[in-house]
């Protein structure tokens, strides 16, 4: 991640590139009397490394599908003890997954995942289970992300208001920390070396993450004696056995009882022995925190560059958007390649194969002082004498750069070649761009003070240039010049006007700053895309993303593409000759259209007013009138081609991606059996009661009976899971009851039971899993993936709904070491009073959905069965006709088969 090598070529210069920070000691027992007299460090930092650090440093089984009670309570112990050492906290998380970065996200995705998958089930099975094996095809739990911002989310509401944020960010997550953390005067933590080339005003510096260093110091039972630190309290014995005193100075006595009372941790993970069972604290114990800072104005100085071209060093020497690291990836071929496919390795095109990394750095170090030097240094007047063009531009600066680090001849390139290589440059070069905060702001914030919004939507920009606003806005016309006079900013006339489409982008606005709003599902709102989570499952199977997930992610776009709208198909290009005039025809009838409805009432949003605040008065006006109703997401018929997303899932053993087209919801609607809410305004679904919403949830999934609905919030979710997949595997396995796989795959009781125990919170502090060792078993890992695909693809749906966090997620309590330790007997299964209640839900409707799995026979029941068959045969022989004997005797079976065919 982040610039090519550059981690490693800090590290190789640290004594001259970081300086290191220490922090007081603090007591985990009582945090304000120990910072609120000192200045409190704000430090900003990033989510997702922050989620890969926690689980390697954790060192949290992962092959059984996640322990996500254990995630939780390493990422509460961690930042308990940052805000008691005196930081200030801002977890900036990635929102959707910009265009440019499709390739290296499509690279990282088939080794991570798709790759290691198939390395697990190559292998067999006593070698799979090695520690060492484990740990080098380790893959992120599918809710590690979900799990580790509820947790955040619950501090920061809680125990850590006010020094405890969490930030979504509208695209890219690293321009937005680096934004922020000019902001705040702060610093930006992570794993990402793209931190220390991004530069902005008041921006401190980069952390790594694994560069954190804990210390814990033990209390001391004996009495200070005053010489030296609490450290060098003196507690070995002042005589030997024999009677002897041994002779040591104080300075080493110093050093022995300071190493026997201070302990350091593993990463950013506190030292356990200063916390036990539920985060109790040591008495008297201290904490202290010391970690390495990297300015990105002392690495320009190093590199003799100024600091303002560090991305564009960062953009040549390669980062996420110009190729991978190595030279695996292909060369460029034609310059339409280089710029619509992006899949080129410009790295091959400017440095020999045998430079390392540290090396192309330097090059490309040189390349830019001399390229600088020449344009503006003592040697400029010669180059300008010599016919050189000047730079008078950044563009012109890149194409001399580019032109310079290029190792083959220029008269090598096609036409257009090393045009699209400076494109390429320019776009990487522009992924590092700051948004500006507004002039009143340029001072940064007030220490203690909460952070001040650039507007209500974003904190870092105003409503017309933020991406996320933007990309909710595809239904809502602009407004005119003209209704907007008299106002400074509108927001009257958005006020009078506000439509369901308004009212939808405003909540969905909302809930996506509080962190209760997935991110990625707005992949299909941004870019047309959708990157279902993938996680271990069995390459030989059809992908539980699309087998399993994507009945589920088909309803979350219909309901977008109704709400807020999901971007167009490219327009064909328009015919010649006869059908020129058809086209035109089309075109003067769907105008004809537009003015007909504008006709009925002039305003075309008049009858839209108002309409959440008139729901109940509508509903008494629809009964007594008896008039049709109309179903409340019914908008205008659609138009044009149909809208289609491309979905990113494993084929095989690659990742493919495929094309799904967005049913227009009213369709969808009329295919299930649901009765509208009567309302009479045609509202999206997430507009409509909430009752209404949990109604279409039921039933989108097949669970609308009573059972379902009686469950408490915190159960609904788990069980709408394992409904869905039972169900689908079923269904499945009755369309083709000839293939064995299919009826193989269906769910047993067992199964879904040992699923449901295991999500409870009662068994996320049940019996201790370490000392119990849980074999691998293949099915159980694909019941797994399967479970975890439509419970991501539900929570999704529950989002785009606006359910969150009404229906609480079950993920959090989920311990897959624990689900598979009940289905291989290490752990007695549960009893029938423990989910008798939710068992019940899961049944309702789908009594024959659950199998019984088929028993292995022992050596004793196969020799009976084989008797048996044989004396069954004895007796039929009896009972045969002594003539049909002979005639079997005497003319053998081919003589049977010709009276067969006669």
């Amino acid at each position: 991640m982040g610039v090519h090598g550059l981690t490693t070529y800090l590290r190789e210069h640290r004594n001259i590139l970081s300086q290191t920070i220490h922090l007081p000691s603090a007591h985990p027992t009582n945090a304000q009397s120990t910072t609120d007299g000192a200045e409190r460090i704000s430090v900003v930092l990033d989510g997702w490394s922050f989620i890969y650090e926690v689980v390697f440093c954790g060192d949290l089984p992962w092959v059984y599908g996640g322990e996500y009670p254990q995630l939780s309570q390493l990422v509460r112990q961690v930042v308990n003890a940052w805000v008691e050492t005196g930081l200030d906290l801002h977890f900036v998380f990635d929102g959707p997954y910009p265009t440019l970065k499709f390739p290296t996200l499509v690279s990282r995705i088939t080794q991570n995942h798709v790759q290691n998958g198939l390395l697990f089930f190559r292998t067999s099975s006593m070698a799979r289970s090695t520690p060492r094996f484990l740990h080098e095809t380790a893959m992120l739990p599918p809710f590690s992300y979900n799990v580790c911002v509820d947790t955040l989310v619950d501090l920061a509401a809680g125990v850590h208001k006010g020094k405890l944020h969490v930030h979504i960010a509208d695209e890219e997550g690293d321009p937005y920390a680096v934004a922020l953390a000019g902001r705040l005067n702060a610093y930006v933590a992570g794993r990402d070396s793209d931190f220390v080339v991004f530069n902005a005003e008041g921006y401190k510096g980069y952390i790594p993450l694994d560069e954190m260093v804990w210390t814990f110091t033990q209390p001391s039972s004996m009495p200070w004696d005053g010489e030296g630190s609490v450290y060098s309290v003196d507690t070995e014995a002042d005589f030997d056995e024999n009677g002897f005193q041994p002779a040591r100075t104080s300075k080493s006595r110093k050093k022995r009882t300071a190493a026997a009372q201070q302990h350091a941790g593993r990463g950013i993970v506190p030292p356990a022995e200063a916390f036990g069972a539920g985060y109790t604290a040591t008495p008297g114990a201290q904490l202290s925190l010391s970690f390495t800072a990297y300015s990105p104005t002392t690495l320009a100085a190093h590199l003799e560059i100024p600091a303002s071209l560090l991305p564009l060093l960062g953009a040549l020497v390669g980062n996420d958007y110009t190729g991978a690291a190595d030279d695996s990836a292909p060369g460029p071929a034609t310059a339409a390649q280089i710029r619509t496919r992006r899949q080129a390795n410009l790295q091959r095109l400017f440095f020999e194969r045998q430079l390392t990394l540290g090396q192309r750095i330097a090059r490309v170090a040189q390349t830019l002082a001399g390229v600088l030097a020449a344009a503006f240094g003592q040697g400029a007047a010669v180059h300008r004498k010599r016919g050189r063009k000047p730079i008078g531009s950044v563009m012109e600066l890149i194409d001399a750069a580019v032109t310079a680090l290029l190792i083959r001849p220029l008269d090598t390139f096609a036409t257009g070649e090393r045009e699209a290589i400076v494109e390429r440059v320019v776009e990487a070069t522009l992924q590092y761009a700051i948004p500006k905060p507004p002039e009143e702001l340029w001072e940064g914030e007030e220490p203690g003070k909460p952070l001040r919004w650039v507007s209500d939507v974003c904190p870092l920009h105003v409503a017309e240039a933020c991406p996320l606003w933007q990309s909710l806005s595809r239904l809502i016309p602009v407004p005119e010049e003209d209704s907007l006079d008299g106002f400074e900013d509108g927001s009257q006339a958005k006020s009078t006007t506000e439509g369901p489409h308004e009212i939808v982008r405003g909540e969905y606005c909302a809930a996506y700053r509080r962190g209760h709003f997935d991110p990625h599902i707005l992949d299909s709102a941004q870019s047309a895309t959708s990157w279902p989570r993938m996680f271990l499952e069995n390459p030989d199977k059809e992908c539980v993303a699309r087998s399993v997930g994507r009945p589920i992610r088909e309803w979350t776009y219909a309901i977008l593409d109704a709400s807020i709208g999901l971007p167009s198909p490219p327009e064909p290009e328009l015919a010649t000759g006869e059908d020129e005039d058809d086209d035109e025809d089309e075109l003067i009838d769907v105008v004809e259209e537009d003015d007909s409805d504008e006709d009925d009432g002039g305003d075309p949003l008049a009858r839209l007013r108002g309409a959440l605040k008139d729901l109940g008065d509508s509903d008494d006006e629809d009964r007594e009138s008896g008039e049709e109703v109309v179903l409340p997401s019914a908008l205008a018929e659609p138009r044009g081609k149909p809208k289609v997303i491309t979905e990113y899932v494993r084929r095989g053993t690659r990742l493919a991606d495929e094309e799904v087209q967005v049913t227009f919801l009213p369709e969808l609607l009329r295919g299930i059996d649901l009765e509208s809410p009567r309302t009479g305004l045609p509202l999206p679904p997430p507009l409509w009661p909430e009752d209404a919403r949990r109604r279409l949830l039921r039933t989108v999934l097949g669970s609308d009976y009573p059972a379902v609905e009686a469950l408490p919030d915190g159960r609904v979710l788990a069980v709408l899971a394992v409904r869905f997949v039972a169900r689908q595997m079923h269904l499945r396995a009755l369309e083709s009851p000839g293939v064995k796989e299919r009826q193989l795959g269906r769910w047993t009781q067992a199964e879904a039971k040992a699923f449901l125990t295991s999500t409870t919170r009662d068994s996320a502090a049940a019996t201790d899993l370490d000392a119990i060792a849980v074999p691998i078993v293949e099915r159980n890992v694909q019941l797994v993936a399967q479970v975890s695909a439509a419970l991501d693809a539900i929570e999704q749906l529950a989002h785009v709904l606006l359910l969150s966090p009404a229906l609480e997620s079950p993920a959090k309590y989920f311990s897959g070491k624990r689900f598979h330790a009940i289905l291989s007997g290490a752990l007695t299964p549960p009893s029938e009073g423990e989910v008798s209640e939710e068992w019940e839900a899961c049944v309702a409707g789908l009594e024959d959905a659950y199998t019984a799995l088929p028993s292995r026979k022992g050596k004793k029941e196969r020799r009976a069965q084989k008797s048996g068959d044989a004396s069954a045969g004895a007796s039929a022989g009896r009972g045969q006709g002594k003539g049909q004997k002979a005639a079997v005797s005497k003319g053998g079976l081919f003589a049977l088969l010709a009276d067969a065919e006669a």
